[in-house]
């Protein structure tokens, strides 16, 4: 059983978000897989960097919708993409460094972060998308 199941109640209703989370729930199990299975870091690393590289792209997409309809909440949401970028990134150097070392807290904080980004601030921006 996958550690994060894409379920009906993330689905906010816009395809290409919608297929981007499943992606993104795609790689947050694969992190966490090779967390537990004890890989070494070289894989850890490539799927972090596959990882961030991917959220990266989703977010530039989120975010020229979020231009193209002039979206209220546009500041805020770009804020919470911005503090999740930075903290992977942090999580990433740390790791790389050698100084911290991946666990499965990992992978539960971006398990929550994504469940409650999606079912919060990107079910209002699905919402304001199909409205324009």
């Amino acid at each position: 059983m996958a550690y994060f199941t894409w379920s009906e109640e993330l689905r906010v209703g816009n395809s290409f978000i919608d297929s981007d989370h499943q992606k993104l729930i795609s790689l947050v199990n694969r992190l966490h897989d090779a967390m537990a299975q004890g890989h070494g870091k070289d894989i850890l690393g490539k799927i972090f960097d596959e990882l961030i590289r991917y959220t990266r792209e989703h977010f530039t997409r989120e975010e020229e919708h979020m231009q193209k309809i002039r979206y209220a909440d546009f500041a805020a949401h770009k804020q919470e993409h911005d503090k999740l970028i930075k903290d992977v990134v942090d999580l990433q150097s740390k790791f790389n460094a050698g100084n911290g070392m991946l666990s499965v807290q990992v992978s539960g904080f971006l398990r929550n972060w994504l469940v409650n980004h999606i079912m919060k601030t990107d079910t209002k921006l699905a919402s304001a998308l199909q409205a324009a």
